[in-house]
């Protein structure tokens, strides 16, 4: 593992330290005071609320709509499963970028979803689709839903069917048999699931910068344009410092309640 642990030290974290270093170039108290700063800062609040928001809502929306899938593939044959979860890993397979501009392309007012309804005269003028929170979350939730999938995938696959049947063999219903037997064991990958796509929801980029508006700023879009646009690394590495803080406290709570190992899908 050395060559790695080498690639990843020299090329990783010594760029990630430097710049975070960078507030605390005149001492430790400036550092510190300009974290404050930040922290009580209107705009960077608003900007970190905005990103939470969009994380959380992102997370609820792809396990809702990845719980069910995983459990259907993990009730089905091994020999069936492969060529689903080909489906379902293909997007991983194209690259961000060009599935951000095909939503661009399906939600802008001249775009395909509002071409069709305007043709069916379901709606006389264009509906605002496009740069909004709603555009964002939804090209977010398609881009994360593939990792909810095979994280919860990972941890139903090894829930014996059995046990469900042997609770309505005792007399449990289907149902009662689901939430009081298979539901509680696929908790672990629930919630390694929810963490894991809220981490990297408070972390996207292309795709909020593409499909958000000024008003729907995530915290990622904030970082590029201090450094980018303004050239202000301080600042940058401010909001560096408040992200990777916000991540370590969500890793640190969750390891109080579950296993961080349960955040790597098993090999099935």
């Amino acid at each position: 593992m050395a060559p790695c642990l080498a690639y990843m030290l020299v090329m990783y974290v010594t760029p990630a330290l430097i710049m975070l270093y960078s507030p605390f170039q005149n001492g430790v108290g400036s550092g510190i005071a300009s974290l404050g700063e930040a922290l009580v800062e209107p705009s960077y609040q608003r900007v970190m609320m905005t990103t939470f928001r969009t994380a959380l809502v992102v997370t609820v929306v792809a396990v809702l709509l990845g719980y069910p899938t995983a459990y259907y593939l993990s009730r089905l044959p091994s020999e069936k499963v492969g060529k689903y979860m080909l489906l379902i890993m293909f997007p991983l397979w194209t690259s961000l970028l060009v599935r951000t501009y095909a939503w661009i392309a399906l939600l802008q007012d001249a775009g395909v979803i509002n071409s069709t309804l305007m043709s069916t005269n379901l709606i006389s003028n264009p509906v605002r689709l496009l740069y909004n929170s709603g555009s964002v979350a939804i090209g977010m939730v398609q881009i994360l839903l593939p990792y909810a999938i095979v994280t919860m995938y990972s941890v139903m696959v090894g829930i014996k069917p059995r046990l469900s049947q042997t609770a309505q063999v005792l007399g449990a219903s289907p149902v009662r048999a689901f939430w009081h037997v298979f539901f509680p064991l696929s908790l672990p990958g629930l919630s390694a699931a929810c963490l894991l796509l809220f981490i990297m929801g408070l972390g996207f980029f292309v795709t909020p910068a593409l499909l958000g508006g000024r008003r729907d700023m995530m915290v990622g879009t904030l970082i590029q344009q201090q450094v980018v646009l303004l050239g202000d690394w301080n600042s940058a590495s401010l909001l560096s410092i408040m992200l990777l803080a916000a991540t370590i406290i969500l890793l640190f709570v969750y390891s109080r309640f579950a296993r961080l190992e349960n955040l790597v899908p098993a090999s099935s």
